[in-house]
């Protein structure tokens, strides 16, 4: 570990004191080592070869340290997310009311496929990659939740970067399939009357609850696609959600002050208004046109933004409901609302388009980081594995940022077809550390002809073997 940049060794150490145990923080100093220098498939075995020398233990150790070690892996994600926020402290926009930082934090789900029917926790789930609208695919694999940080870094021009804080399993094997489960238990599991549910949403919701107190004093705006929209009327009160909305949705006005000295409760909803699709077709001369950020990129659109009560999902609060046209009319109508009544429309496009950024770390964490490779079958293994891929690939861009703060980066040369880019990439962090550990590792002080040959034996063995 000696070799990496010294920023990224005193950030790493921060992380293995908090583990427990020293042969705990070494196999877990160790893993992190092996698993960025290793190329190819990042199995548990191929990581610990890349290793090299830093790793001393017997393989059963390290295959121990995901399935039997006492550690958690909440604690890694707490701390991260602190130094995550005094990392960017400059960087995160004061709330308006008070002093507190406004956290931008995005969710969604994606499937890790893993083949096999003794995998704890894997089931039979749709491919987002391979399906269509009228063709779904369907694939076998673990259903992670992920929930990322989002932030513009001044070191990475034009875009937004997400850092993963947290992670869930949505398993298909319930508490009631296990063999200890009772008779009514595994009653209870099923129907409208079950009371272990467990999905997408409730753990999104548990984990959006988490995060929000470990730092209550802050403003969190959560983002999520449609199927966290309902999210809406079960959020903490420092969160605000930003997400999309049905274009035929059931919205209402408020409703009326109940007259005195008249029978009956007071009405909860009003009149009922138009579907966001009938009110963007009959909205006339009422948009207004902005230059928005559209994934990087300024483009012109017209908004037309109402308020209206969304009754089935938040009954007790008004939506701020934005529509976005194309003047073109290259693309269709996009729909969206927000829980606070104080965002722009030009705030709320930016913060929904933002959450792109959590899709490139599903992207980069599982072709550069083998998220999908590992061969976990036992349940405490597979909890850990994919929630470490991801919880690394936040550390590799802080370490990578806090490294060219305080160090002189590394120059990435560009590719010849590619002399037009400008900005850095999670392949370029990733090969900076690599390159800044081997120049270490080859060019060390050391005089001594038998080093000289181990390291040469290292070099050779790690560039040859074929993976």
């Amino acid at each position: 570990m000696e070799h990496f940049p010294f920023s990224f060794q005193q950030l790493l150490t921060s992380f293995s004191v908090i583990l427990g145990s020293s042969p705990t923080a070494q196999s877990f100093l160790t893993l992190v080592v092996g698993w960025i220098l290793c190329n190819g498939r990042h199995t548990l075995s191929a990581v610990i070869r890349a290793a090299g020398p830093e790793a001393i233990k017997s393989h059963d150790a390290y295959q121990n340290f995901f399935s039997q070690s006492k550690w958690s892996m909440d604690s890694l994600w707490k701390l991260l997310f602190i130094y995550l926020v005094k990392t960017f402290h400059s960087a995160l926009e004061p709330s308006p009311h008070t002093s507190a930082p406004v956290i931008w934090i995005a969710g969604d789900d994606t499937l890790v496929k893993h083949y096999g029917r003794k995998i704890w926790g894997a089931g039979l789930y749709r491919d987002a990659v391979r399906s269509s609208k009228k063709h779904p695919a369907y694939a076998w694999g673990l259903n992670w939740v992920v929930l990322a940080m989002i932030l513009k870094v001044p070191l990475i021009k034009d875009r937004f970067i997400a850092f993963p804080i947290l992670a869930r399993l949505n398993p298909k094997n319930s508490p009631s399939k296990d063999s200890s489960a009772t008779e009514n238990e595994k009653k209870k599991s099923k129907g409208k009357g079950r009371t272990n549910k467990v999905t997408t949403v409730t753990l999104m919701e548990e984990m959006v609850r988490t995060v929000a107190a470990w730092l209550p004093e802050a403003k969190f705006v959560f983002c999520g696609d449609g199927a966290y929209a309902c999210m809406a009327g079960k959020k903490p009160e420092n969160v605000t959600v930003v997400s999309r909305i049905r274009r035929d949705a059931a919205l209402y006005g408020l409703p009326q002050p109940k007259r005195e000295n008249t029978k009956g409760r007071k009405a909860k909803k009003g009149k009922r208004l138009l579907s966001p699709q009938d009110m963007a077709s009959k909205a006339g001369k009422q948009w207004k046109t902005y230059n928005i950020d559209l994934y990087g990129k300024i483009v012109e659109r017209q908004l037309y933004t109402y308020q209206a009560l969304w009754y089935e999902v938040c009954a007790d609060e008004l939506v701020n409901m934005v529509i976005v046209r194309d003047p073109e009319g290259k693309s269709e109508d996009e729909y969206f609302f927000t829980t606070d009544l104080n965002m722009t429309p030009e705030e709320i496009v930016l913060c929904y388009t933002g959450r792109w950024a959590i899709e490139v770390v599903f992207r980069e964490t599982k072709q550069y980081l083998g998220m999908n490779q590992p061969q976990a079958r036992k349940k405490e293994a597979v909890l850990r594995l994919t929630p470490f891929c991801l919880w690394l690939n936040s550390m590799i861009k802080l370490g990578y940022i806090l490294g060219s703060r305080q160090e002189q980066p590394l120059h990435i040369e560009n590719d010849p077809w590619y002399p037009h880019k400008d900005t850095i990439s999670f392949q370029d962090m990733l090969t900076s550390l690599r390159l800044h550990f081997w120049q270490n590792f080859i060019f060390s002080k050391s005089t001594f002809q038998d080093d000289s040959e181990k390291i040469g034996e290292f070099i050779i063995k790690s560039i040859s073997r074929v993976t």
